[in-house]
């Protein structure tokens, strides 16, 4: 199934949540550099292609600094533990804030996007209308980010992907499960094109809409 296909996919969904609710919220999840940035560009760009108002939120944008701060400071200096790790995964993001732009994003269009790691968390997986799913394999993961690491000259040292990013997402999948949970996962494995475009396709479909009565 092509990228085209699996928009038109959503949409049906979209199109479907109509008569429940007027406003529909799509998560978009998945490891570290797995493409959700791009293809969350992709699905927002099709809804306003198609003149449906939607909002394009990230996960990043409602990082702790506190926490982001304290993590990276704790790696650079040698000092990293699994208490440090163990904060990073639980507090890295502060969930009040995403619960409360959702909301308000949500009276302002007829779609609210957001994209990220841990977004099916308990704290926030009751947001979603729909879930989807990029699953890549870590070693690809690993291999766009040390390709933007690389062009973007990041400062951050790049075991952080091994030992933070990677490690943190064992433990999400381990204690969320978030393909089994999602509605919509998308197979990303590609290993000539790093884009993943051409080979993306579904490899589970369980649309399953919450009944909100």
């Amino acid at each position: 199934m092509i990228v085209e296909d699996i928009l038109a996919f959503i949409k049906a969904k979209y199109e479907e949540h109509r008569s429940i609710s007027q406003s529909f919220v799509v998560g978009i999840n998945g490891i570290d550099c797995s493409g959700k940035t791009t293809f969350s560009k992709s699905v927002s760009k099709y809804f306003t292609h198609h003149k449906i108002e939607n909002d394009h939120l990230d996960i990043d944008n409602f990082n702790n600094p506190a926490i982001e701060n304290e993590t990276y400071k704790a790696f650079v200096s040698g000092s990293w533990d699994e208490e440090n790790l163990n904060r990073y995964y639980e507090l890295i993001i502060n969930y009040s804030d995403v619960i409360r732009a959702v909301s308000e994003s949500k009276k302002k269009y007829s779609i609210v996007i957001l994209e990220g790691i841990f977004i099916y968390k308990p704290q926030l997986v009751d947001l979603f209308d729909l879930k989807i799913y990029l699953d890549v394999d870590i070693s690809l993961g690993r291999k766009r980010f040390a390709k933007r690491w690389s062009l973007k000259r990041d400062k951050r040292p790049f075991d952080i992907y091994d030992e933070i990013w990677m490690l943190s997402h064992i433990r999400y999948e381990s204690e969320v499960h978030p393909k089994r949970i999602s509605d919509l996962v998308i197979d990303i494995d590609n290993d000539e094109n790093d884009e993943g475009e051409e080979d993306i396709r579904i490899i589970k479909e369980k649309i399953i809409m919450r009944d909100e009565n």
